[in-house]
């Protein structure tokens, strides 16, 4: 994506399937209450754990939509992956009424959601993530084994199942919290691969649901074995209940595609790739990639990474030649599993901090006790949490390097901006936005808390009433001068505080005494300047200047309380290249 090509749409780096699940355990680890992400997905008439759980902890919700209320305001057009949706944990415990609900989407409005996907509808998307035939899994299988100089004989390939029919795909599924193996996908009984394929094929003549189906075979899968041991867990769930809900969200997904509520790209089709204008994925990785090495280059003061990589010695510790060593092999290599694996042969690293979550904690936090005497809900900074960490050249680096690379190609690729949400100190994506001058805009971190506890009506009518200072910002990009680009997100970030001020009688109360007693101090020292300092003896344009100042000094308190109210250790970053 070049300087001059037009805002299309963003993506988030928070709504990678691994980055949502995370997010979700982060949140959720705190709930006494909190069902595994085995039961999540079970329904039956009296038992709807992940329903349960979205009631009664709204924390999830108002998380996620700080996130994408705050990508919303610089681009009204959201773009997922088919795999951030069918496999995204906060997209499908959520559902699309629930997320366009968030986003104040009202009839007036189009589409905020965009899902890309590699096949001619939603539908077939799901088909193709969840299963695969039993012929490309052994070849999969195979591949892989090579990658690891391993070997697999035939016999350890042998499955119930012909060559042609359907299996579930060998993957690591988020939205299970598990990995699927080759193993379990062809160690299967003959009776599931032919119930698995005939149900698929003939679904539009039975009038299955596809989603169901495929959610009924994942439950036999990895609950099946279940079902003749004590069902208490499950309360009573038949087996192919215990995936019914996740089979449910699924549909609403597709139905909401179907309807227009939701808008789905072929990536394949012809018109799509005339408007992306892609070069294709692999050369924006290795340009990203180059790019992003150089970041990490300077930020280490690494000596040149090829001449470490190639002869093993750069005049540093073997932590510096190892990290550069494995920088400089992982640049080449655009399949996150192929990078995971370098990395984790880097035993010389250690294995460092990940990257710290808001999920879990911030350098300061809020007291919104105070809310009440100051009438303003951005209350006041009470105290540090935790320390903020700098990056450090360690293995979770390196992978938090890889994913943002991944994820800002993956975005360059459809022709979006990518935007990472409450980005902490220590991740790459905020070093990235850090080094990247003009080619990158930088929100406060409060925003986004502030936006996600905005009822949906308020942050609707706050997206209207401010549409000149949101279209502002929305034009920034990266031949938008710097001043300019801080002044917009400046103006932004006083639109979110005002739009959440709130009011009370005590606050007012107190508002109003504190106006008195500068007022009074005000009129004290415009009486002293008038008849003891100057005595008519000044000259007027030291008596003007005197008046101004004194009239401005309310303004001036007001300006310094906002300056001065919430800060936080994390950034939002909008990548503007």
């Amino acid at each position: 994506m070049g300087k001059t090509q037009s805002l299309r749409a963003t993506m988030i780096t928070n709504f990678d399937s691994t980055e949502q699940s995370q997010e979700w355990n982060d949140l959720v680890k705190q709930y006494p209450a909190y069902p595994s992400i085995r039961n999540l997905w079970c329904r039956t008439d009296t038992y709807r754990p992940c329903e349960r759980l979205l009631n009664d902890y709204t924390d999830i919700a108002t998380h996620f939509a700080g996130i994408v209320r705050t990508a919303y305001m610089y681009c009204p057009k959201i773009m997922l992956t088919e795999a951030q949706l069918l496999d995204g944990l906060f997209f499908l415990a959520l559902g699309p009424t629930t997320v366009n609900g968030v986003l104040g989407k009202s009839y007036k409005d189009g589409p905020a959601i965009i899902v890309s996907g590699r096949h001619p509808t939603l539908e077939d998307c799901l088909v193709a993530f969840t299963t695969k035939s039993i012929e490309d899994v052994k070849e999969d299988a195979q591949k892989a084994a090579e990658q690891e100089n391993e070997t697999i004989l035939p016999e350890d390939l042998v499955c119930a199942g012909t060559e042609e029919q359907l299996t579930v795909r060998p993957l690591e599924y988020c939205v299970f919290g598990t990995t699927v193996t080759w193993n379990q996908a062809l160690g299967l009984n003959s009776r599931f691969y032919t119930e698995f394929t005939n149900r698929l094929k003939h679904a539009h003549e039975t009038g299955e649901l596809k989603s169901t189906i495929i959610a009924e075979m994942y439950a036999q899968l990895l609950y099946g074995a279940e079902a003749d041991g004590d069902a208490s867990d499950w309360y009573g769930a038949a087996i192919e209940d215990r995936c019914r809900f996740l089979g449910q969200r699924w549909q609403e997904w597709i139905d909401a595609e179907k309807q227009g509520l939701v808008l789905y790209e072929n990536q394949n089709d012809a018109s799509v790739k005339e408007l992306t204008k892609s070069k294709g994925f692999v050369p924006y990785f290795e340009a990203i990639a180059r790019d992003c090495a150089e970041v990490l280059r300077k930020q280490f003061h690494l000596q040149d990474l090829a001449g470490a990589a190639n002869t093993g010695s750069s005049g540093g510790n073997n932590t510096t030649v190892t990290f550069a060593q494995t920088l400089q092999a992982i640049t080449k290599m655009p399949k996150r599993t192929d990078a995971r694996m370098c990395i984790d042969r880097a035993v010389e690293l250690p294995e460092g901090k990940p990257a710290l979550r808001e999920t879990e904690t911030d350098e300061e936090t809020v007291d919104e006790s105070v809310d009440g005497s100051t009438g303003k809900w951005f209350g006041k900074s009470v105290g540090k949490v935790g320390k903020v960490e700098k990056p450090e050249m360690s293995r979770q680096l390196l992978r938090d390097w890889h994913q943002f690379v991944y994820q800002k190609t993956m975005a360059q690729h459809l022709g979006a901006y990518l935007v990472a949400v409450s980005a902490p100190n220590n991740s790459f994506a905020r070093l990235a936005g850090d080094k990247s001058s003009r080619s990158s805009l930088v929100l406060n971190g409060s925003i986004t808390k502030q936006l996600g506890k905005m009822p949906f009506v308020l942050f609707a009518t706050f997206c209207y009433q401010s549409q000149p200072v949101i279209e502002a910002w929305r034009k920034c990009n990266a031949d938008t001068s710097k001043r300019i680009q801080k002044i917009n997100t400046r103006d932004v970030a006083y639109a979110v505080e005002q739009a959440c001020q709130q009011k009370s009688l005590k606050g007012d109360g107190i508002d109003m005494l504190w106006s008195a007693l500068v007022a009074g101090a005000l009129a004290l020292l415009s009486a002293l300047s008038d008849n003891v300092w100057f005595n008519g003896k000044s000259p007027i344009w030291l008596v003007v200047m005197v008046a101004w100042f004194i009239g401005i000094v309310p303004n001036l308190i007001d300006i310094a309380k906002w300056l001065l109210g919430v800060r936080s250790s994390f950034k939002t970053v909008v990548y503007l290249e």
